[in-house]
């Protein structure tokens, strides 16, 4: 009896290993498949987001141009400005009058802190140093 058993159960058990390897092998081969589908369909998406970062790197590389190019065109209107100022006040009529003294180094820091003036001789002495553009001239007010 213990025989009869024991030759039984070692047949099911050989049974059960092939339908076991069977299911394991089914296993293997859908879900290559299934890599095999997706795994297309991933690299379109990750090519998709490749051109569209490209695209955002472009567009944001051009708005900076932009801007750069507008604020650079709007100093220079500002500049231009100046200079006709300047201009009409040193020919206007009784320019050559006497100014009291505080009252010219008051406004000559005021137009060296403008850009078309910061090169002149007459402003260098109150140009501020690199890194030190914090609006005041670094002397004490006249």
């Amino acid at each position: 009896m213990l025989c009869k058993w024991l030759g039984t159960t070692t047949l099911r058990l050989a049974n059960g290993w092939w339908v076991a390897i069977w299911a394991v092998l089914l296993a293997v081969v859908a879900g290559w498949a299934l890599s095999a589908v997706t795994g297309g369909k991933r690299a379109q998406a990750e090519a998709k987001l490749a051109r569209n970062r490209a695209d955002a790197a472009l567009a944001s590389g051009q708005d900076a141009v932009a801007t750069m190019g507008a604020q650079g065109a709007a100093e220079q209107a500002v500049d231009t400005l100046t200079r006709e100022n300047d201009h009409a006040i040193r020919s206007a009529e009784g320019a050559a009058a006497p100014v009291p003294s505080a009252v010219a180094a008051a406004g000559r820091i005021g137009l060296c802190k403008r850009a078309a003036y910061r090169g002149r001789a007459e402003c260098l002495q109150f140009t501020p140093a690199p890194g030190m553009e914090s609006g005041r001239s670094g002397r004490a007010d006249p």
